[in-house]
């Protein structure tokens, strides 16, 4: 795939990157959730290779609540990572709390800290365009 390039990546963006490429290695058991599909292939282009769940799997949102429990385990750590949006942060707030119920670890301080160096976008499938940029790294295939 080719990518055009265009201007150089800003601090939040850079650091973004960062944050996804070394995720893995800060945190042990780690399981993601995401909204879709594209979400997921993001982030192994960024190099993620935590386990990813995907909530339009098409299962029953009990039933997806129970996959991520039994994935993460009491151990493990969970970070959601719906979308922005005001549909992704009712999701998410509804995960949250399925999940607290069963007592497992979820990551909220690092949804933030991803929210914020997110900047304007509002959902994961726009950091795509970090690979537009001149200094962008080049994507990883899944």
């Amino acid at each position: 795939m080719r990518w055009v390039r265009y201007r150089k990546m800003r601090d939040n963006e850079r650091a973004l990157v960062e944050l996804f490429s070394t995720i893995d290695t800060q945190y042990e058991n780690l399981l993601i959730v995401v909204e879709g599909k594209r979400d997921e292939k993001i982030l192994r282009e960024l190099g993620v290779k935590a386990r990813i769940v995907k909530t339009q799997s098409g299962k029953p949102r009990l039933e997806y609540i129970e996959e991520i429990a039994l994935a993460g385990g009491k151990e493990g750590r969970v970070l959601i990572l719906t979308d922005f949006d005001p549909m992704g942060v009712i999701l998410c707030r509804f995960i949250e709390r399925e999940l607290e119920l069963r007592k497992i670890y979820i990551l909220k301080r690092l949804r933030r800290e991803v929210r914020k160096l997110m900047g304007n976008w509002r959902c994961i499938e726009e950091i795509v365009s970090l690979f537009k940029r001149r200094d962008a790294p080049e994507p990883l295939d899944p």
